[in-house]
């Protein structure tokens, strides 16, 4: 019965990815356990730890090279860096606009993260789900009236990239 559930579980690892050999089954699941620790972290303590997501893109670079090619790991990386620029641009663009950040920059390190293991299409779907959700939530809050002061966006985030691969990779 445990058997079946693993090689299951395997099966949809090695499908959440595209390019990876599927041996390499272990990456996107130690990536997830990463994103997903990391956005519990965000719930607890409102900062998403740089080191462990440092390690997660070192690793999966390090894995993509030497598993694949040095230059499918290089632009994947392109694209994990490219996707935090692009986020660190915004949030600047706003902050210069209204005088406060509009999205924490552990967001934009989570989501370079993801986008390195798991392309860029699974993180747009992760940013998009995540904010219908966390709009939803704020407005749950507003009619219960429990007042919060700030969203922690890397739950919904985690909770998007996890329906977005779904959606886009594992949905027969």
């Amino acid at each position: 019965m445990l058997i079946p559930f693993l090689s299951a579980t395997q099966n949809l690892f090695i499908h959440s990815t595209v390019g990876l050999p599927p041996q390499i089954w272990w990456l996107p699941a130690l990536v997830l356990l990463i994103l997903g620790s990391a956005a519990l972290i965000d719930t607890v303590s409102s900062t998403i730890p740089d080191p462990v997501i440092l390690m997660g893109l070192i690793a999966v670079t390090a894995t993509q090279g030497t598993n694949v090619s040095w230059d499918f790991a290089a632009m994947h990386l392109t694209y994990a860096l490219a996707a935090g620029l692009i986020i660190w641009g915004i949030n600047q663009i706003w902050f210069r606009l209204m005088k406060a950040d509009a999205i924490g920059m552990g967001d934009a390190k989570w989501t370079m993260l993801a986008v390195a293991c798991f392309d860029v299409l699974p993180a747009i779907y992760a940013w998009g789900i995540g904010a219908c959700l966390a709009i939803v939530w704020i407005g749950l809050t507003r009619v219960t009236r429990h007042k919060i002061a700030r969203v922690y966006f890397a739950p919904f985030l985690f909770i998007g990239l996890i329906a977005g691969l779904y959606w886009l990779r594992l949905r027969v």
